[in-house]
């Protein structure tokens, strides 16, 4: 059994979210476990704009790939992997270019 528990939220974080009472520790999906192995539904499904889900084969093995490589960087840094996706997204849409944010926020800035 871990040895952190939801009171140290509390005691060590500072309040500006409420958590609820269980703490994930493994997921597959859009499931999660808790510390005592209860099975949920994840509905927040990531943060900002990921919904990834959990463990997927595929992301594993890309993400995993990738961080062999370079591990994060700045949007302000042009790099192999963000200009391929940006090329795929435009040919694929109408788009004639795209933003990469990390949150809905950022887009009323480009008007």
């Amino acid at each position: 059994m871990s040895t952190i528990e939801r009171e140290q939220f509390d005691q060590y974080m500072m309040p500006n979210y409420a958590p609820g009472d269980m703490i994930p520790v493994r997921g597959s999906g859009s499931r999660v476990w808790d510390q005592q192995g209860r099975e949920y539904v994840d509905f927040a499904g990531g943060i900002a704009v990921n919904a990834l889900g959990h463990v997927h084969p595929a992301l594993v093995s890309t993400l995993t790939d990738q961080a062999g490589k370079l591990w994060h960087t700045s949007n302000v840094i042009a790099t192999e992997p963000a200009i391929a996706l940006a090329r795929k997204l435009c040919e694929a849409t109408f788009a004639e270019r795209v933003f990469f944010c990390n949150s809905g926020g950022k887009r009323s800035r480009l008007r």
